[in-house]
């Protein structure tokens, strides 16, 4: 089974755990990035509100074509207990017809609140969703440098 990680990483910790899950699946591993970088104000503000809103950010094209993988694998920070973004413009891009493994990062929080609307939302794009998972990073990550 042909596998790839889509993710998109505000502090490190997303990418981490991105790169653990490629080298344990050997699969592809593609970081996903805005078209406007985002600092630690515009993270918070206007990002959380557009996550609770479930609004997607414009992204750099992948490089990548999706409908060779049978099984892609999304990772996005949780930002007031929702996805980031960026994980709303991923999943406007899968293919109908591929299994889809959800994981989620934060230091504390958790997508309790979201889960059903986030599970929702790949489904409505035609897919499966075959694994979700809140992954507690526990800590400040690091600032990335580009």
């Amino acid at each position: 089974m042909r596998t790839i990680i889509l993710y998109y990483t505000f502090g490190g910790a997303t990418m981490t755990e991105a790169e653990k899950l490629a080298s344990e699946l050997k699969a592809d591993c593609v970081r996903v990035r805005e078209k406007k970088k985002r600092g630690l104000f515009t993270a918070f503000l206007p990002g959380c509100p557009q996550a609770m809103k479930r609004k997607a950010s414009d992204i750099e094209p992948l490089g990548v074509d999706l409908t060779g993988y049978d099984r892609i694998a999304l990772g996005a920070p949780i930002w007031a207990s929702y996805p980031a973004p960026a994980f709303n413009s991923m999943v406007k891009l899968l293919p109908a017809n591929k299994e889809v493994e959800l994981f989620f990062c934060s230091g504390g929080g958790d997508t309790s609140e979201s889960r059903a609307g986030t599970i929702k939302l790949v489904e409505d794009m035609g897919c499966t969703v075959v694994s979700y998972r809140d992954v507690n990073t526990g800590g400040k990550p690091k600032k990335l440098e580009e």
